[in-house]
């Protein structure tokens, strides 16, 4: 077609680009919705209390009413739950948080203000892990939940995800919706293509995974995959909360 043809076939359009383009926010914000009450759909039918915020800050804000005023928090290793900035709100409350780092063998943790600092004996370590193990609630992560409402973690020593197993008494998962997969399939593979080669580069590991941008099962001795958990149901007698946020957070 000739150039005037073209511009007699659009006369009376105004042609331009932008006014083509759509509110690419606004319609993540309208799918991030709709995938996150599906996921939540699922996560409740498997017997989770599962919550849905479209923000970290609503997120935060909806986590600190499931912490009792004066609790003992212990915390699995999390970028969504750090993200939260939760130190000081919870220094307001009164709690006292314990991060996984402190349950490790012979280190333990001064919240506040935070710091790390070596236990200066065998049985003061054990007295923090045993209320890391042990607390009035225990925040962790998920490398993936799957839309039919499963959990699924992977960890090197296991500290980070042990207390969302059995123990405290109330347990609160925290996870961006980047972590949303299809199935247990997907989880296994978004955690062998994602968390564990970013994991590695984290703490500076040269473990395959971090050349081949996937996990190939390798026998390094610091690798991160060593322990994988599956939650198919809640677990029997726990207080187990769920809470998806409408933002890409975390590995």
């Amino acid at each position: 077609m000739k150039r005037d043809e073209l511009e007699q076939c659009l006369r009376g359009w105004k042609v331009r680009l932008r006014d083509s383009a759509h509110d690419v926010e606004e319609i993540q914000r309208r799918f991030y919705a709709s995938k996150g009450a599906a996921a939540v759909r699922s996560l409740e039918k498997n017997g989770f209390a599962a919550h849905y915020a479209a923000s970290r800050g609503e997120a935060a804000a909806l986590l600190l009413s499931l912490i009792p005023d004066g609790a003992v928090v212990g915390v699995g290793d999390s970028h969504p739950i750090y993200a939260l900035d939760l130190d000081e709100k919870l220094a307001a409350k009164g709690c006292q948080a314990i991060p996984s780092m402190a349950a490790l063998t012979g280190t333990s943790y001064d919240c506040n203000p935070p710091g790390h600092y070596r236990a200066p004996t065998r049985e003061e370590a054990r007295r923090i892990l045993a209320a890391y193990l042990t607390a009035d609630v225990f925040l962790l992560g998920a490398n993936a939940i799957t839309m039919t409402g499963e959990i699924v973690n992977v960890d090197g020593v296991g500290s980070r995800v042990v207390g969302g197993i059995y123990g405290p008494d109330r347990i609160v998962v925290v996870a961006g919706i980047n972590k949303l997969v299809p199935d247990e399939r997907a989880a296994r593979e978004r955690i062998a293509f994602v968390a564990a080669p970013m994991n590695n580069l984290k703490y500076d590991r040269a473990c395959a995974c971090v050349k081949t941008g996937r996990c190939p099962s390798c026998d390094a001795p610091n690798r991160i995959c060593n322990v994988t958990t599956i939650l198919h149901k809640k677990p029997m007698r726990s207080d187990y909360h769920v809470i998806l946020i409408g933002e890409s957070l975390g590995f």
